[in-house]
């Protein structure tokens, strides 16, 4: 009687990023991954008509690989270069152990948040979907059984940033008494097929969202008060967030939303400074 298992434990998965395939090009180790959700939806098309009751067959659609990871970043050019949803990643690998994993190929990024929260780590999320420009159905590959790819496996990166190694200026100046802050972007993706071949022919990342909010202690009300003035209808105000040095949103255009200050009898009255911004970058008219 064999006690043996392959199942694999989640603690066993790193995720790793390089420019080429088999060809002992770098890996290199992108963040501390906390939860990944690989995910491949076939897009069956269910086949109906009239003298059956059920369904007289299943075909197989164009088939949508996608990954989301919750992660701690190491890598701030990670975030900065794929965060528009423009430029793929040549090859993200989900690797588990040594042996066994999966391979995205040139996924773009169609969801990002990033958050940093007073004494804890800098989190983000990704959503990518993958397939660009690849044939069917190599938007997603399965390693063979114990032959993994032959990369130059980088070392895992153990120290992630944290909120000190970021920095928040609103209207050009610094914040210092933000309890938390974050952004996202949205990249409306939509895939483009390939009638040739089944597979993928594009991923078109098409107008851009971005969304984000700010929590601070302020001092007072009056604090509050200057902080939201919206009097103006034309007045917009810039918006940074800075990680180790590098601009991941930098945009003169932005506005408040709906602005909140809940509390209980328990709580300091922190503010809620939820904005809109016209993109990562100031537009350039």
């Amino acid at each position: 009687m064999s006690y043996g298992s392959n199942i694999l434990g989640g603690f066993s998965g790193t995720l790793f990023t390089s420019t080429g395939y088999n060809d002992n090009s770098a890996g290199v180790n992108v963040g501390v991954a906390a939860r990944v959700t690989p995910a491949l939806d076939p897009n069956n098309i269910n086949v109906r008509g009239t003298g059956e009751r059920g369904l007289y067959d299943i075909l197989l659609g164009m088939r949508d690989p996608r990954i989301t990871v919750d992660f701690l970043p190491t890598a701030k050019s990670f975030l900065a270069t794929y965060q528009s949803g423009i430029t793929p990643i040549p090859y993200l690998h989900m690797r588990f152990g040594t042996t066994d994993g999966l391979t995205f190929v040139a996924p773009k990024v169609n969801r990002m948040s990033i958050e940093a929260r007073h004494n804890e780590a800098v989190t983000a999320t990704m959503e990518l979907w993958a397939g660009g420009n690849a044939s069917y159905p190599s938007g997603l590959i399965r390693w063979g059984l114990n032959t993994p790819p032959t990369q130059s496996w980088g070392s895992r990166v153990t120290t992630p940033y944290r909120w000190l190694n970021t920095v928040l200026s609103v209207a050009s100046s610094v914040e210092t008494q933000w309890t938390s802050w974050r952004y996202e972007v949205v990249n409306n993706l939509q895939r483009l097929g390939n009638v040739a071949t089944g597979g993928t022919r594009d991923l078109k990342a098409r107008q851009r969202d971005v969304t984000g909010q700010v929590v601070a202690d302020l001092e007072d009300f009056e604090e509050f008060g200057t902080l939201a003035n919206v009097g103006s209808e034309a007045a917009k105000f810039n918006i940074t967030a800075t990680l180790d040095g590098t601009d991941l949103l930098n945009c003169n255009y932005c506005r408040w939303g709906r602005l909140e200050a809940p509390f209980g009898p328990e709580d300091l009255i922190m503010r809620r400074f939820p904005f809109t911004a016209t993109d990562l970058t100031t537009l350039t008219p």
